[in-house]
This record gives C-alpha cells, structure tokens and sequence, in this order.
C-alpha cells in the first residue's frame, strides 16, 4: 500500500491514517502500492513478490489444518529511522459505511488475524529501506468454510496531549488478507430492525418523504455483493414511491451494514407499507446484476473500488466457490424482504380539512339559524296578523 506523505498534526493525523486501512480510496489506482504519511514519517507495507511478481494482496484458498508461511514488505521512505509496530488483526465493515476496516490495536481478533503470528512484533528501519517481516499463518483444523477476511498491519504510535491528558494515537496503514477455507459455502443475508417514518410537507397538496431504517447482516460463510430496494405502497396496494440504495460491495461473513433510505414524493394516505427487498450476490455484481442468480464462477468478477484493493483487477480466490474448493449451496443467492408499516398523515392536510369542515358547519348553523328566524317572524306575524282580524271583527260585532 502506498500513498503521497502529507504532514498532518494530532488527531487529524488519526483520523486519515485510519482511512488507507479501509483501501478504498480513490485516488490510488490499480497498479499502485498502498500509502499512508504521518507527521515526517512515511511509509508503506505489500505482500512480498513472489516467482509470480508483486502482490497487491494475500490471497489463499486451502483446507482446515494447513500451514502457510508467507512474509510482507515495509518501506521507510522517510528521511529518518522508525519503529513500527507489527501485527495482523481481524477486517470488519463499518457499521454505518459498510467500509472495509480493520479492529482496532486494543480490540483481540477472533478470526483469520488470531491465526496469524509475525517473527517480529515490533522492527525498525533505517530511511529508505525496506524490511521484510516473515509470517506464519495456521489455519486450524475445525476452521469453518468460507471466507475469512484480515489485515496485516505497519503502525506508528505516538503521544501527544489532550485537555492536559496524554494520550496515545495510532498511526497505521494495512495490507489485505483474504483466505477461503474449503468446504460448502452457504451464502445468506438477513434485514431485521427495520424502521419507517413519514415526515409529511408544510404544503397540504405536497406529497412527503419517507424514511427507511435497516440493517443487512451477512448470515452466510461467503463474502457478497449486496443490491437493495425500498418500496412504498399505500392501502389497497397503491404504489407511492421506490429507491434503491447504494450497492454494498464486499459485505464480509458475520458482518452487519445499517442503511438510512430516504423516498421523496410519497403521498398521505393515512398509512404506508415500507417493504425492504435484499438481493445478495457474488463478488462484482453490486450495482450490475441485481437479484438471484449467481455469475459464473468461473468468471473474474469486476471488483468496485469503493470496497476493494486498489489492484482492483486481481481477483480475489474467497471469490470463486471453485477457487475456494467449495460449491455454493443451491438458492444461496436468494433475495429477502421485510416489510413495515407506518402511519401516512399529512397534518396540515387534516388541520385545512377540519378548518373547511369548521366553517361549513357554522355556515350551516348560521343559515339554518337565519331560516329558523323567518320562520318564526312569519308564524309571529301570521298569529299577529289573526288576532288583529279577530279582533276588529268582534269590535265591528259589538257595535
């Protein structure tokens, strides 16, 4: 991995030093080494060439139970000696970018970076030099099948202070690993704590928009691409409005990415059904081929460089279930839905339609108050009107 130096103090330096681990920054392409600078330290670390040239990452596919010694290469290019520390530790997504990352320094792995132990934990190089670190990797014999993702990592610790505390910031840059254990791959996705929410316009003839909240776990063994969909629909089935979301590339084993999806232009009809569709894939089918069947496996997938390698155009073996020397369960790639329900309403709608209703009903009160007063002056005149006859007849009688 190699990137251009740039002099970055503090926490700032931490935070792009953490980015090059992800490797997926766009500004490096296919055929360049992996870098990162911290302050006037530059370095860099691949995988050792072999008979075969250089390597961008390490990748493997073999059985539970072998052993594989291996070594990676970190270049100095800075004017000055360092001491970098040395390990490998487990990849992870992170939960709200899906991002390739690794654990943290003080986090234990678990997984493929417990199996793998360096010669030397800790190396100083002189400047412009390059050290070669062996390594050996040893996969155990119950090691389950499928895909078991890593990192190799060259870091730099350094102290600085905070508020008057001092603190301790890691400066790293790492290299892929990527093992595919044989055995049956069973591919599966799952979409749980799905979340809806309408938040409705100010105008009461606007539509709104609705927001989707969701997460996608990887259940499977194998790495995936993963398409998805949002839906809308209103009572009886109508259709208020669809999404699709960024394409997850690279959504590793046991790893779970959250999504926020936001769908303009849905009508208020008092209630509205948000139905979440996951289409799981193979490497390289994120954005392209959204849905269930499998590519060839004997293709060479199209890796994004969002979530893969710079040298995007080496494949990676975890890729291929005849690669990995295992095949892929049958309807492993099926697409999964969960739907919600929430409610739809728009509030300035109601309050226009109360407010006509409030002035209908006293328009009706009102003309039905006015004609219960003509009413009334008609009968009062009518009555007057028959006693004054009456009254003039009996006066005319009496004479």
């Amino acid at each position: 991995m190699h990137r251009t130096p740039a002099a970055l103090p503090g926490l700032v330096a931490l935070a792009l030093a953490l980015a090059p681990v992800a490797l997926g920054l766009p500004t490096a392409s296919a055929s360049e080494p992996v870098a990162v600078a911290a302050a006037d330290i530059t370095w860099s670390i691949v995988p050792s060439p072999t008979a075969k040239g250089a390597r961008s990452l390490f990748d493997y596919a073999v059985g539970p139970g072998t052993q594989i010694v291996d070594s990676v290469d970190v270049t100095n290019s800075s004017a000055i000696p360092a001491e970098f520390l040395i390990y490998a530790t487990d990849a992870i997504n992170e939960h709200a970018t899906g991002a390739f990352s690794l654990l943290k320094h003080d986090i234990k792995p678990t997984d493929l970076g417990s199996w793998v132990t360096t010669k030397s934990d800790r190396v100083t190089i002189q400047p412009g030099t390059k050290a070669t670190i062996p390594f050996n990797l040893l996969i155990p014999s119950d090691a389950t099948p499928g895909d078991h993702v890593a990192g190799i990592v060259a870091s730099i610790l350094t102290t600085g202070t905070s508020k008057g505390a001092t603190v301790t910031l890691e400066q790293r840059v790492g290299t892929r690993m990527y093992l595919a254990v044989s055995g049956e791959r069973v591919p599966g996705v799952k979409v749980a704590g799905v979340t809806s929410g309408f938040a409705a316009s100010l105008n009461p003839f606007a539509p709104g928009d609705m927001t989707v909240g969701y997460d996608v776990r990887n259940t499977g063994n194998t790495r995936l691409d993963v398409n998805n969909t949002v839906s809308i629909t209103g009572p009886f089935g109508i259709p208020l409005g669809s999404f699709a979301p960024k394409a997850l590339a690279n959504l590793l084993p046991r790893q779970t990415v959250h999504y926020e999806a936001r769908v303009p232009g849905v009508i208020a009809l008092l209630l509205a059904w948000s139905t979440v569709t996951v289409s799981p894939g193979e490497i390289g089918t994120a954005a392209k081929k959204p849905g269930g069947q499998p590519q060839n496996p004997t293709s060479t997938p199209s890796v994004p460089t969002s979530a893969q390698p710079s040298a995007a155009a080496v494949p990676s073996a975890s890729s291929s279930p005849a690669a990995a020397g295992g095949a892929v369960k049958a309807g492993g790639y099926s697409p999964v839905s969960s739907t919600v329900i929430a409610a739809a309403i728009s509030w300035t709608a109601i309050a226009l339609i109360m407010f006509v209703l409030a002035t209908a009903f006293l328009v009706w009160r009102y003309v039905s108050g006015t004609r219960e007063r003509f009413y009334r002056a008609i009968d009062q005149a009518f009555v007057s009107a028959r006693e004054e006859a009456l009254g003039t007849a009996g006066t005319q009688g009496a004479e």
